[in-house]
């Protein structure tokens, strides 16, 4: 399936969008290794630099892990939480900064969530931080 080198979309833009279909459509499952670089190259008709861009933003969106001279698999995704607030805020999640990532002991593709209350104040959780009891209607 080659890339259409006349878009308006970056080539490796293209790449990613076709791989994280077939992970979303269930083509590649969670485990199954990715072609290498150089299969995937000459599947989409492009230079090895374009494949490693379009697995670089499939790594930040946390669908793929990479390993030295093993290649990259699907990830499984993570289970979700329920997480309650008991006073008045505002969730939201985000991919950490590179220093989060480091203090937080993040892998690369994990999102954090960003609590601001209604007092201002704003905390940076990664998910093993987060107490996920049962709901309640507080």
């Amino acid at each position: 399936m080659p890339v259409d080198p006349n878009s308006f979309t970056p080539l490796y833009v293209q790449v990613a969008d076709a791989l994280r279909a077939q992970i979303e459509d269930g083509e590649l499952r969670p485990g199954d290794k990715l072609k290498n670089e150089d299969a995937l190259a000459d599947e989409f008709g492009t230079g090895k630099a374009t494949i490693r861009q379009a697995l670089r933003q499939l790594r930040a969106e946390g669908l793929i892990d990479t390993e030295n001279r093993r290649g990259s698999t699907v990830r499984t995704p993570p289970e979700l939480t329920l997480v309650s607030l008991k006073n008045p805020a505002k969730i939201r999640a985000r991919m950490p900064t590179a220093k989060e990532r480091v203090e937080l002991g993040l892998t690369e593709g994990e999102p954090v969530l960003v609590v601001t209350y209604a007092d201002g104040r704003t905390e940076v959780l990664a998910r093993s931080e987060i107490d996920a009891g049962p709901a309640t209607g507080d």
